[in-house]
């Protein structure tokens, strides 16, 4: 693993949140490093699909971070994939805000098998061209777009946080 890349995003993390932590109640971050050996049924299940645990997911209360986030993926030693992401289960509420999301960052929902959710990412993100003041701009930005969706849908029990 690119320890690099991990250093990023934990920076990330703690960057979006120092600026987003008053604007939008309820939100917080996770690494994926630290669901990897998670005993969660979602954790066993991506497991289970091969996806890799090299991401950072900002989750949005009340919804579980599994089914509703902004992910920041390593999709491999220098670049990040970052967009909107909603696990299949949640597909039926969250699917079309997605989609509608998506298009106001001119890119397409697509479904990610391995990763059982669809995505709605902007290019990938060289992190050697982009200072981490960028990426936190670009990771605030989408966070800001997707909290009225998590306050917006009604959440099914099934998905709360703590369920």
């Amino acid at each position: 693993m690119h320890d690099g890349l991990l250093q990023l995003r934990q920076a990330l993390a703690k960057s979006v949140m120092a600026s987003l932590k008053a604007e939008i109640p309820g939100l917080s971050p996770h690494l994926g490093e630290d669901c990897e050996k998670s005993n969660d049924p979602e954790a066993a299940l991506y497991r289970s699909s091969g996806a890799s645990f090299r991401w950072l997911a900002f989750g949005f209360s009340p919804w579980r971070m599994w089914d509703l986030h902004v992910g920041v993926v390593a999709t491999d030693d220098r670049h990040l994939s970052i967009g909107f992401h909603c696990s299949e289960r949640a597909s039926a509420q969250l699917l079309g805000h997605l989609e509608r999301l998506g298009g106001e960052i001119g890119v397409p929902a697509r479904h990610q098998q391995a990763a059982i959710e669809y995505q709605a990412n902007l290019p990938p993100i060289d992190v050697d061209a982009v200072p981490l003041e960028s990426l936190v701009e670009t990771v605030s930005g989408l966070c800001r777009k997707y909290a009225p969706v998590a306050q917006g849908v009604p959440c099914p029990a099934g998905m709360r946080e703590g369920a």
